[in-house]
């Protein structure tokens, strides 16, 4: 199967010299594709800018912004694909963008951000049969809250497979992760704390199970 992968972050500029981003490492990103590729599956990886090795076997398109992902993976994806798995930390906002170098000499600055659109529903308007597993992350919540947002995500973004984690349990960078899987019935699976490609590996025979049971 041909499978796209997101990973990483985006940046988003607030002036020619600085911008606002966050910490994801795209260790989980990688680690899926790692394992797609061992299952015989033809990967794609639209990468935000990252510190770690991408599989050589993959398709690789470096990007920094969240409007670049965006129309990345849109253009990419009128290649064919079967499944998107977007694991990337994509900015909810960015700011209003300043050409030059805002003077570092202001006491205070205001800095004006508007939401951005979401990669999931951008997808899914264009290839409604496309199978599309999404990440979820949150800060410091119950598991039942977590499991309610995942599920709300999956719903409001029809989404076939959503993975939700506490990344004050499980920090951006570390090789280490739990999380649940959630399904559209809301059935969810709990993954104790393991190793990214060992939680790759379980996230993957999923996908497949689901797929086959569809065909």
């Amino acid at each position: 199967m041909k499978v796209m992968i997101t990973l990483g972050p985006t940046r988003e500029p607030i002036d020619s010299v600085r911008f606002i981003t966050n910490a994801s490492s795209g260790k989980m990103g990688a680690s899926l594709a790692e394992e797609a590729l061992s299952r015989g599956h033809e990967v794609t990886i639209v990468a935000g800018p990252v510190n770690i090795n991408l599989p050589d076997s993959a398709r690789i398109y470096s990007i920094d912004t969240t409007d670049k992902m965006i129309n990345t993976v849109l253009k990419e994806l009128e290649r064919g694909y079967d499944i998107l798995i977007s694991t990337a930390a994509i900015s909810d906002y960015s700011p209003e963008f300043h050409y030059g170098k805002i003077s570092s000499r202001k006491e205070e600055l205001t800095i004006r951000l508007k939401q951005n659109p979401k990669l999931t529903e951008w997808v899914r308007r264009s290839y409604p049969d496309l199978f599309i597993v999404a990440f979820k992350a949150e800060y410091d919540i119950s598991d039942k809250e977590l499991i309610n947002r995942g599920h709300s995500k999956l719903v409001n973004e029809d989404l076939n497979l959503v993975v939700a984690n506490d990344i004050k349990k499980n920090k951006f960078g570390s090789d280490q992760t739990d999380a649940y899987i959630i399904k559209p019935n809301k059935d969810k699976i709990y993954i104790n704390k393991c190793t990214k490609r060992k939680l790759s590996t379980r996230i993957w025979d999923i996908i497949e199970d689901m797929l086959n049971e569809n065909q």
